[in-house]
């Protein structure tokens, strides 16, 4: 009979460069009561990212509850925690939620809204240029962690400044109706030719409010490639492609 010992540690991604590789190794099988104990400051988001990305969400669950702390999280940390609002594990999902709440009360958080503000438009945008680098979750994934930090907010006023962060900030198209009635001012219709020279249509329009160019984007789908829909308002520029709605 043949036994297989099971592996003492495991490895996952060091995506922040914490420990001087590609990997970060952590135990396997850790004590998930102390997860931290004896663990030098200088190592500490190390660890804490690392078992935040742990294959046993008993094990990741434990970081989310002991990891991040007022005070003192990192970027780093606050982030992987904000990934976990995303995550498999129901358990770990509202541990999350409820953790990002305690590091960030006093602003809502504002900044867990913005990240997946980002995910959810499919850019960041990095010297005025949108990018996707940084982006992990993806939209629907997203949107779903928004629901958990919302359904997380410590009381009904915390729920209701969330929400309204949410509208200020978050293009969710779903939550408007289309309105192929609308007539919105008409700005222009040019091409442009991009650095590897693709040739691209833009029809650009004007609106009052968000709400309103979110109704007519929606009115109006775009099947051409390389044509865009744009809409601008005093909240910004939004837009439609092949792809969908995006802002800008």
């Amino acid at each position: 009979m043949r036994f297989f010992r099971r592996p003492k540690t495991v490895s996952v991604p060091d995506r922040y460069g914490l420990g001087g590789g590609d990997a970060i190794e952590l135990v396997a099988r850790p004590d998930v009561v102390r997860l931290f104990d004896g663990v030098r400051a200088g190592e500490r988001t190390r660890m804490v990212v690392g078992y935040l990305n742990h294959p046993d969400p008993a094990v990741r669950l434990a970081a989310v509850q002991q990891g991040p702390e007022p005070g003192t999280a990192t970027v780093a940390e606050v982030e992987e925690l904000v990934d976990r609002l995303a995550d498999l594990d129901a358990a770990v999902r509202a541990a999350a939620g409820a953790a990002l709440w305690d590091l960030q009360a006093d602003t809502d958080c504002e900044r867990t809204v913005l990240v997946l503000r980002d995910e959810i438009r499919g850019h960041t945008m990095s010297f005025g240029a949108p990018s996707t680098e940084s982006l992990r979750l993806g939209r629907e994934p997203a949107e779903q962690a928004l629901q958990t930090l919302l359904a997380s907010a410590p009381d009904e006023e915390a729920h209701t400044r969330l929400r309204a962060l949410i509208d200020e900030h978050v293009l969710l198209p779903d939550s408007v109706e289309a309105d192929s009635t609308l007539r919105l001012e008409f700005i222009e219709k040019v091409q442009r030719r991009s650095g590897d020279g693709q040739v691209a249509t833009y029809e650009a329009y004007r609106a009052t409010d968000r709400a309103q160019a979110l109704a007519y984007l929606k009115a109006h789908p775009v099947t051409e490639e390389f044509y865009y829909l744009e809409v601008e308002t005093p909240a910004g520029t939004f837009g439609r492609d092949v792809n969908g709605i995006y802002d800008i």
